[in-house]
């Protein structure tokens, strides 16, 4: 395996221990959160069960999970055929799927049906995470599987059509041409290497090549945008055409616009220019066709830029259960960039969302910032990298959860505050201890050296305080010129399973959730999404940083009310603005008029 793209998980015995039909089922939380992370990485799943549907998606969603799987096949029918079905839907090849069954003689008849697809028994599904094939790419806004959740739509309207030209017609394709590509040379060079069924002459090239192609007057180079009905693709396509030979140097498409024709409209638009193909491709061109339901438009990105109709630009950043909101988020009228605690190369968490390292990305200079990095190991080198300080963003959305919970080491030397662990779980341990709890979660570079640096040359301090809490933020408030929405903490016990934090962490939350509301209540453009309002202790998952999924359902819908009101009161101090600098305007010619005949009147008295 090299490159999986879709995964396809049997039910019973596989992503769950038990089988439906006969009673209770014992859900695998480890794998529950295998898809999420999954989704994280771009990569989509799907279901070949036989299970009754309706009971099988009723158990999917009581366990917060139906939305991360497309195109199911839950039935009675052969799994070999359902699975070659599912991937004609993806529009992927048996290449790029893994099956999950506990069954050989399923895997077995998937194969017969799917020639080149990989499968596996459960077994298998712990290596998947740190596995080459799975890698993925970051997506923790969940785009391409809301790109796949479009496909799915389509996929269940065309069954109300006759015939798929029908089903075309009506499905209002728009496609813009875009000759500004500085902004998507990042796209770009990603769909070259990356794209394969529509990749015509499949000639990988880097980034250098790519900006010396884009600057060669030789050729014509254009990036293709599509939306329809159903939703927007964004860029998916890009060709490089020599001018002098009238011969495609580059003709590519991404997978996502697959069957609606956009690849044959450009072959056509182009007039059918020489084209040598490389390799296989899944959709063939011809020289004489020109789909007709598909209308080239100007690019809508710059008529909202012009109009003012775009969408509220928001950075979410926090700790990395809010990809978990930032899904819901991605369905609605928001551009959301993000910004989260990532895991280094030691596997260990960073705790990049403290307000202590997100003030140091600007106060220390960089030979300190180099030290701190090469000193710790749950550290990287983007750590300090941050894009809360730029104007990029209309709202900044800032969880508070990592300040509420680590604990703070200061270095003897130079005061510098450094967040590791939380509620004294590191100064409570001994060396021994620590080495074990290291080596336990495949922590590298946590070693009695590192051990031994640490405890000599910095002392515990201990969970910031409320005033130094206030004291950070008053200083971001100052940095940031854009409204600020903070995310505060629940005030729950956290399940028993946890003991270390069992009874501290409602206190801790309660105080810290009171010094954010006396910071927010002194200071404009400044608001609380308030997680108070809809968490009991039964949405609590493992600790109390953690909720059920259905919780950051509520959270984005919460937010979004949110981001309404704000835009609302921007545009009703705009309004007052306005009269008032019309009012002004107004007084002072007033003014200067009644001056003008106080002047002419005691003229005509000398």
């Amino acid at each position: 395996m090299e490159s999986i793209k879709l995964i396809i998980w049997d039910l019973d015995e596989t992503f769950w221990k038990g089988t439906l039909s006969e009673g209770d089922i014992i859900p695998v939380h480890e794998n529950i959160q295998l898809i999420k992370d999954l989704s994280s990485r771009g990569i989509i799943n799907s279901i070949a069960s036989k299970n009754d549907f309706e009971t099988a998606k009723a158990k999917l969603l009581e366990l917060g999970i139906w939305d991360y799987f497309v195109f199911p096949q839950i039935n009675w029918n052969p799994k070999g055929k359902n699975i070659k079905q599912i991937i004609s839907s993806a529009q992927l090849r048996p290449a790029n799927v893994l099956f999950l069954d506990d069954n050989h003689l399923n895997l077995a008849e998937v194969v017969f049906y799917n020639q080149g697809i990989f499968t596996k028994e459960p077994d298998f599904i712990p290596e998947i995470s740190k596995h080459k094939a799975f890698i993925g790419k970051d997506d923790t806004a969940l785009s391409r599987l809301q790109q796949y959740k479009i496909l799915e739509e389509k996929e269940k309207e065309k069954e109300h059509f006759s015939d798929n030209i029908r089903f075309l017609e009506s499905s209002d394709i728009n496609l813009a041409i875009i000759e500004d590509l500085e902004p998507i040379t990042d796209r770009i060079h990603e769909l070259i290497n990356r794209t394969n069924q529509i990749n015509y002459t499949k000639k990988r090239i880097d980034t250098n090549e790519l900006e010396v192609l884009l600057k060669n007057s030789d050729y014509e180079c254009k990036a293709v945008k599509v939306k329809d009905r159903f939703g927007e693709y964004g860029i998916v396509g890009f060709y490089a055409l020599n001018k002098t030979k009238n011969h495609l140097e580059h003709f590519l498409f991404s997978c996502r616009s697959m069957n609606i024709g956009v690849e044959q409209y450009m072959y056509a638009k182009l007039n059918f220019p020489a084209l040598k193909r490389v390799g296989d491709v899944t959709v063939e061109l011809n020289s004489k066709d020109k789909p007709h339901w598909i209308k080239e438009v100007a690019d809508w990105t710059d008529d909202q830029q012009n109009t003012g109709s775009s969408s509220t630009r928001i950075f979410l950043k926090g700790a990395c259960d809010l990809r978990q909101m930032a899904h819901y988020l991605s369905y609605k009228d928001l551009e959301v960039d993000t910004e989260y605690n990532n895991v280094n190369q030691n596997n260990h968490p960073i705790p990049k969302a403290h307000t202590e390292i997100l003030l140091q990305s600007e106060s220390l200079d960089e030979e300190n910032k180099s030290e701190l990095i090469t000193s710790f190991p749950f550290l990287d080198q983007q750590v300090f990298d941050t894009r809360v300080f730029s104007s990029n963003y209309d709202i900044l959305v800032y969880s508070l959860l990592v300040d509420y919970t680590m604990d703070l080491y200061q270095s003897k030397s130079t005061g510098v505050k450094i967040p590791y662990e939380s509620y004294s779980d590191f100064v409570n341990e001994s060396k021994a201890e620590f080495i074990a709890r290291c080596k336990k979660h495949e922590f590298k570079n946590m070693n009695e050296t590192f051990y031994d640096f640490f405890t000599t040359e910095y002392n515990f301090i201990g969970q910031i305080t409320e005033d130094n809490l206030i004291k950070n933020l008053e200083i971001i408030r100052k940095k940031v010129k854009k409204p600020i929405i903070f995310i505060n903490g629940a005030e729950v016990d956290t399940p028993a399973t946890n003991k270390s934090e069992y009874g501290k962490a409602r206190i801790r939350h309660e105080k810290m959730n009171k010094a954010l509301e006396k910071f927010c209540n002194s200071h404009i453009d400044t608001y609380i999404l308030d997680v108070r309002e809809f968490i009991t202790e039964a949405d609590i998952n493992h600790s109390i940083r953690h909720y059920k999924r259905s919780v950051y359902e509520h959270m984005a819908s919460a937010l979004i009310s949110l981001i309404e009101n704000i835009n609302e009161q921007k545009l009703e101090r705009n309004e007052i603005e306005y009269h008032l600098k019309r009012s002004l305007k107004i007084l002072r010619s007033t003014l200067k008029e009644f001056a003008k005949n106080i002047l002419l009147r005691a003229s005509s008295l000398f």
